[in-house]
């Protein structure tokens, strides 16, 4: 029984259908485990597709140069992912990457050869399915940054206490520690804007008062020696 058994198993990944359905279905799974650490269950499923496909594979002949070209189309298409949504690059690389692994998966084998509706139907799902990924992990780690501390300076602050001049704002409906930048007092309601973050702590600055930036560029120049009379 457990021979037959190896024997099924043998022959069906030794497919090269099966094979390079495994074998993408295992890179995916893989990239989903590693952006989502803790599912385990998608990175063993992952690791077994992957492993039985190179297996498979091996009991293959394969021609070096389709799996360079493979190769080339999964690198070009998370390229186009990374590039800007929307641009020549990214469809470039995207169209581009989709083709190289096409004919790639139709190349791979010398005999028996993948069939054509696998291998552009594999290379297709391949593509819309890791762009769509890439693209949700990107979204993922931009909407993070926007959510950190450092989205907080430039945005306007209420004083909960008295600034004197430290004391507490409220910001994004979070109260925090606060201290005026270069001293000074703002009674309890005021308005003020966060124009730094340090630890667990808000450099913050009157609503109208000009930031550092705007009195260096207003601050006339000045001129060594003395002035003539």
């Amino acid at each position: 029984m457990n021979a037959n058994m190896s024997a099924t198993l043998l022959a069906f990944v030794s497919n090269p259908d099966h094979a390079v359905l495994l074998l993408l279905c295992g890179i995916m799974l893989l990239y989903v485990e590693f952006n989502r650490p803790g599912t385990v269950i998608l990175g063993c499923l992952g690791a077994l597709s992957l492993m039985y496909a190179l297996y498979g594979l091996c009991q293959l002949p394969l021609r070096p140069f389709a799996v360079l070209l493979a190769a080339a189309g999964v690198g070009c298409i998370l390229l186009g992912c990374w590039l800007p949504r929307g641009g020549v690059g990214a469809i470039a690389s995207g169209i581009g990457g989709t083709l190289a692994l096409i004919f790639g998966l139709l190349r791979l084998v010398v005999d028996p050869p993948v069939h054509p509706a696998v291998g552009i139907a594999a290379a297709l799902i391949f593509s819309g399915i890791t762009t769509w990924l890439v693209r949700i992990a990107l979204l993922a780690r931009h909407n993070k940054s926007l959510l950190g501390p450092e989205a907080m300076i430039g945005r306007l602050a209420v004083a909960r206490t008295a600034l004197a001049p430290a004391g507490q704002v409220e910001v994004r409906g979070e109260l925090w520690q606060a201290a005026l930048i270069g001293g000074g007092f703002e009674p309890r309601g005021a308005a003020v804007v966060v124009r730094e973050v340090r630890g667990l702590e808000l450099l913050v600055s009157e609503q109208n008062a000009p930031t550092t930036s705007q009195n260096a560029a207003a601050a006339p120049p000045t001129r060594g020696g003395a002035s003539p009379t």
